[in-house]
């Protein structure tokens, strides 16, 4: 008997578990199915955000140049836009102040008016039969027609000039309401520039925040900013090997080929009058540790601050430089040239002749710059050197 309910016992529980094996297996490919669409899922992400970053533009300083640009038209659009403002308030003032001045001519002319209606009332107003009733003579006739004419006239006009000027004023009233609303208008359209302006910042911020934080964007960003300084030496030296070959030729009685070269003086003034911020030379990176070189010196200066050519000589780079951004670069010959990054604007060109002290530029915070300041570089040869060593 113990025997037959061991057996039977056995029975139920291998049906049991035949029965529920497949149950068993649904609940496992349920979860595996679920893991395969988690995993495409991750998949499709991914390849969307290679994507985006496919469509997105490669270099961190070529990101930054294009945030610049979207930034510096914005700028422009609201400088634009606050000019008009400006302009709009001075037609407001001067509008109210001719209205003022029309109301004022208009009360003065309505207390004629309402005097001269008074002495009409009370006088009566004199007729033609009173003027042919009470003339002497003819003379005296056509003397008192001519001066009732005058008077007819004299209340005709000051009637017109009335009207006239309540028109003016009505046509100036219209005016100021147009202009308040326009003013409402351009306040919309202005903070909506600076929202694009604060937008535009917080990008390149963004921008700048990776090139610090991440390695191989840092890593890049440096790289691209030493590929852009050694197309600089490229190009002076360049330069400088034309300027050479045109004073060879020209000391064989070949001519110079009509160049001409402006030297400086060799002695340098600073660009600007504030502390230093940073020196030139080697540093090693805060998070990473990787020894990297600083090939200039920097200004700490605000934004907007007139940068001065330290010496005299010509412009040979005034525009957009990766990693510099807007940036002027001045041959004073003898090998001798320097560097003015970061600005905001730039205020002379390529091949413009500058004097020492003359304005080239406005300082600023573009290209790979953390804060507003001015970059300073002296390059000897094309090579860049210790600016302390000249100034």
């Amino acid at each position: 008997m113990k025997k037959k309910t061991v057996t039977l016992v056995t029975s139920l529980l291998c049906g049991s578990i035949m029965m529920a094996t497949p149950y068993w297996y649904q609940a496992q490919d349920e979860d595996l199915t679920n893991q395969l669409s988690n995993i495409q899922q991750q998949i499709t992400n991914e390849a969307n955000k290679k994507s985006e970053a496919e469509k997105t533009i490669g270099t961190v300083y070529e990101q930054l140049h294009a945030i610049q640009r979207d930034l510096d038209t914005a700028t422009a659009e609201l400088k634009q836009v606050q000019a008009e403002r400006i302009q709009l308030d001075k037609d407001i003032t001067k509008t109210e102040a001719e209205l003022k001045e029309a109301q004022a001519r208009l009360q003065s002319r309505e207390k004629v008016f309402y005097k001269r209606v008074r002495d009409i009332y009370i006088n009566g107003r004199l007729s033609y039969l009173d003027v042919v009733v009470g003339s002497k003579d003819f003379s005296d006739f056509a003397n008192r027609m001519e001066m009732l004419k005058r008077i007819l006239q004299s209340d005709m006009d000051l009637i017109n000039t009335i009207k006239t000027e309540r028109e003016e004023i009505a046509s100036k009233k219209a005016k100021l309401e147009e202009d308040r609303a326009k003013v409402l208008e351009l306040e919309k359209v202005a903070q909506e520039k600076q929202n694009v302006i604060n937008q535009k910042k917080a990008e390149r911020q963004a921008v700048l925040e990776r090139a610090m934080n991440d390695r191989d964007t840092a890593e890049r960003a440096y790289n691209e900013l030493m590929a852009s300084s050694a197309s600089i030496t490229a190009m002076l030296q360049q330069r400088a090997a034309e300027r050479a070959a045109a004073a060879a030729a020209a000391s064989q009685g070949g001519g110079g080929g009509g160049a001409t070269w402006v030297q400086g003086s060799g002695q340098l003034a600073a660009p600007v009058v504030a502390p230093i911020t940073s020196d030139f030379g080697w540093r090693i990176h805060p998070i990473y540790g990787t020894r990297r070189l600083h090939a200039g010196t920097d200004f700490g200066v605000d934004e907007g601050t007139p940068v001065h050519a330290a010496d005299g000589g010509v412009v040979v780079e005034a525009g957009w430089v990766s990693g510099y951004g807007y940036t002027v670069i001045i041959d004073h010959g003898n090998g001798m040239s320097t560097l003015y990054a970061h600005n905001s604007e730039v205020a002379v060109s390529p091949g413009q002749t500058v004097s020492k002290g003359q304005v080239v530029s406005y300082s600023g915070n573009t290209g790979g710059s953390t804060g507003p300041h001015l970059h300073f570089e002296v390059r000897i040869n094309g090579e860049p050197t210790d600016p302390m060593g000249y100034l």
